[in-house]
Formats: C-alpha cells, structure tokens, sequence
C-alpha cells in the first residue's frame, strides 16, 4: 500500500543567456524559468490532471468483531493521479442503498457493521471534482462470533495433492512436501494423497481412501481408547459417506492431546463428491449430513471438532448444499471468521495454471476449513500458493494450493 504524492518537478541551475526581450509575455517567461515554476510539456499541473485511472481489484484483508459490532479492512492498488478515494458500501451485491465513504489513501477500516453479514464494496479514485471508474464489486461476510481469548491456538491446513489422478507426483511432490515445511501446520490434512510421503516431524494419525491425516509429534499425542486400554487401541476411525459419481467416498478422523495443555481436540479430514450439477450437490448433502452425524457418534464428550478438506464447494454456486448442512449444525467457514486475510481472491483450485485463478465477487476455493464461532477465534486464513511476481512457481505441486488457517480452540 503506497500513499499518493502529487508530482513536483523543479528546474534547478537554471543558466540564461542575456538577450533581447521585445515583449511583457517573454519577460515573464525569463521569471517563470528562474523560479522553477514552469510547466514542463507533457506534465500537468494537479488543477489541470485528468481523470484518476480505474481502481484495481479490492481485498479483504482484515476483520474484527467487538460486542455485536464487526468492523472490515479493505486495500487496494493505488489508482494513478488519485488524491483521494470514494468508497461504496451496501449490503447488496446490487450496490443497492450503496453508502459513501472516504479515505485519502488506498485502504480504510469499516466500523459499525453488523455481525454476521454480507457486504459489497466498490472504489474509485477523486481528482477535485474528476473521478475515475468504480472498481469490480467484491463481497466478505463480517465475523459471526468469537469464542473466549483463552485456549490454544493450532495451525491447520488442508491440501488435495492430486497424487494420483493427476500424474507426475514425483516430479511435484518436493513442491508439495516444501509447502508443509514452510508453513509447518499442527495438523496436516491432505486428500487425493494415496502417494504422499510423510513429511519431516510428522505422524500418520489416520489413512483411508487417500486421505491421510496427520499431526506434528511436537504438538500432539494420538488419544487412546481408555486409559486401560491397549496402547493399539487409538481413537481414530473411517466414515463411509456413501457411494457417489462411481466411487465409494470417505472421511476419516482423529482425536489428538495437545502435549503442552492435555487439551482434546477432532479433527476430520473430508473429501466430497465433486461436480456442479443438482445430483452432486443432493449428493455432497447427503456425504456432509452422513458425516455430522457419524462424528457426533464418535464423539460422546463432545470435544471440539475441527473439520478440513476438499468440500467442492463454494458461494458462487447457486445451492452451496455444504454451507447449508454446516451452517444448520453451528459449523462456519474459517475463511468468514477470520481476523486476516491473504490471497482472499485466489482459488483454491488453480488447475496447473501458472496465471492464478481469481474470483471477484467472493474470493472462491472449493477446499474449507469449517469450525464453530462460538468455541473458536479464527486469527488468520491464507491461500498458502506459491507465487512470485503474479505467476504460480512451477513445477506447481498439485491443482489444488494448499489453505493454512491458524485457529485458536477452546
């Protein structure tokens, strides 16, 4: 984020030769040039500056909630000849009832919204009375609730490798495995990993249907059956989700301890049926209700869940049918609860594109990390991509960027 600085061009040493002026108006250019104050062709004065170019793509890039009021920050890419911005605000994707706002650089922090709630923004750069072009209208949901400040915080990311279907995994899989080592989650979920290697540090908790599950040792211990049980006997398990798009889908889970505090925690990793049609998504409703239920069974303590994968879906759909059975079980997408943001607009799913796919009006991925407000206080959520200079890095590890959300549980 830069801050705009009006253009001042100054002639400096300025050497004139003594000649012969006939006329008040060459006088007055003898002065103009020794003060400095002429006006050089082709740069304008501010009075005379035309129209501020277009604002480029608005980001998300923070939230806050304090009692029952959220606050969003918003940036942007400085516009050229701007001085200030105006700012729109409404709580429809339609601008409609739009609020004006102001900033006099290229970000500006909300305040006073309400909990819970979607909004869209627009931007345009001023110039005194000249504006430019209203940027794209992108939309974020404000936080829904915080659980308490106490509690340990876990890192967590979820990561389709694509090591099969996909091909060449030997070849990508340094790029996948360098991935968890940079960011080094707490717990690693990955699915479509029937060929990954346990990364440095790590431990297998659970493996079915190329999902694996994994923890950091460091930080956790398997949770056993009963204290009295045989130390084989670890609470860990599969959930058969149903037989979708010729496939037999799974999810499995683990219970783990946090070694510093004896804290237990779930965590799921999930893999839906993917497709856009109305079947796959009955179907992927059909994979989450199965899901939410056979965990709950799993779970007579009640202990905090944390569920991570490949969900296949996303806003921009029509019928999001696995929002709609999370939302109805108290479940949230961590990316709406977050307190910052990074990449907000690129897609989870990148398709082996070294040009990454963007999203405006939400800021899509198809991979979740979902958790419950009220118990949970989502600190951070990043596409963890590796980009340099606008491009994704090949080789590129998977079709999928990895989602690294750093969550604290209590």
């Amino acid at each position: 984020m830069r801050t705009f600085r009006p253009l001042t061009d100054r002639l400096h040493r300025i050497r004139l030769q003594t000649v012969r002026m006939p006329s008040i108006r060459a006088r007055a250019l003898v002065i103009a040039l020794a003060s400095g104050a002429v006006v050089l062709a082709g740069v304008q004065p501010a009075a005379a500056a035309s129209s501020p170019s277009t604002v480029g793509l608005v980001s998300f890039t923070a939230a806050s909630l304090s009692g029952s009021s959220a606050s969003l920050t918003i940036d942007w890419p400085d516009a050229l000849r701007a001085t200030r911005y105006d700012i729109y605000l409404s709580r429809h994707y339609t601008m409609e009832n739009a609020k004006k706002l102001s900033s006099g650089r290229s970000s500006r922090t909300i305040t006073d919204l309400v909990r819970g709630a979607d909004y869209f923004v627009q931007v345009r750069g001023r110039n005194g009375s000249k504006v430019g072009n209203k940027s794209l209208r992108v939309g974020h949901t404000t936080i829904r609730a915080h659980g308490p400040v106490s509690g340990p915080s876990y890192r967590v990311m979820t990561y389709n490798v694509c090591s099969q279907l996909c091909g060449g995994f030997s070849q990508r899989q340094p790029g996948a495995l360098e991935r968890v080592s940079l960011y080094r989650p707490d717990v690693l979920a990955t699915q479509e990993a029937g060929y990954l290697a346990t990364p440095a540090g790590y431990a297998l908790a659970r493996y079915k249907s190329a999902k694996r599950l994994f923890f950091r040792s460091s930080r956790f211990n398997l949770a056993v059956c009963a204290p009295d049980a045989p130390a084989t006997c670890e609470r860990t398990g599969d959930i058969f989700l149903g037989r979708h798009d010729g496939n037999d889908r799974w999810a499995v889970w683990a219970e783990l301890i946090d070694r510093a505090t004896g804290q237990h925690v779930m965590f799921a990793d999930v893999h839906t049926v993917s497709g856009d049609s109305s079947q796959r998504s009955a179907e992927r409703k059909i994979e989450m209700n199965t899901l939410l239920r056979e965990m709950a069974t799993a779970n007579p303590a009640r202990l905090p869940v944390v569920y991570l994968g490949d969900f296949n879906s996303h806003k921009n759909r029509a019928v999001d049918s696995v929002a709609d059975v999370m939302h109805a079980a108290g479940y949230y997408d961590a990316f709406d609860l977050a307190q910052t943001l990074t990449r907000q607009h690129l897609n989870s799913f990148n398709g082996f594109r070294t040009t990454p796919t963007i999203s405006y009006r939400w800021g899509d991925h198809v991979d979740h990390v979902w958790v419950r407000p009220g118990k949970t206080r989502v600190l951070g959520w990043r596409n963890g991509v590796n980009i340099r200079s606008g491009r994704l890095v090949t080789p590129i590890p998977s079709d999928h960027s990895p989602l690294v959300i750093d969550v604290q549980v209590n």
